[in-house]
């Protein structure tokens, strides 16, 4: 029983820390996106401003770390950027330029998920039972 409700707990953590990776790579598509470069190879527009001398490229090295690499952007995604980006007004646009979408998904509490689950597993033993703290 405690097993099964580890396991829920482990699962519900993975959930949130998915859900902290997609609002960080969707504000990331956005913040692309609104640079006016177009949206065809995004990776390629992300190493190229994180090469520029600019106060973004912290920002947005920092985001890679989060994601773990590069990310992999699907089509409808790109297509959403484009739709969001299309719709804004200058202002907006710039406003957006600013990070600060991108600063408050990396600073979601959910990242914190990653050390949780980190600590969980290292509480198993290797047949995926609870290690009881004792010599087994």
């Amino acid at each position: 029983m405690a097993n099964r409700a580890s396991e829920r707990e482990r699962l519900a953590l993975k959930r949130q820390l998915e859900a902290a990776r997609l609002r960080l790579k969707r504000e990331l598509g956005r913040y692309l996106a609104c640079l006016g470069l177009g949206t065809e190879d995004l990776n390629a527009i992300l190493y190229q401003q994180m090469t520029r001398d600019i106060a973004a490229a912290g920002r947005l090295r920092n985001s890679l770390e989060k994601l773990g690499g590069y990310p992999e952007w699907e089509p409808e995604l790109i297509r959403e950027f484009d739709h969001f980006a299309q719709a804004l007004m200058e202002g907006q646009r710039r406003a957006r330029l600013l990070g600060k979408e991108i600063d408050a998904a990396l600073e979601d509490p959910r990242w914190e998920c990653a050390s949780r689950i980190t600590g969980f597993c290292q509480t198993m033993n290797p047949s995926g039972h609870m290690a009881s703290g004792k010599n087994e």
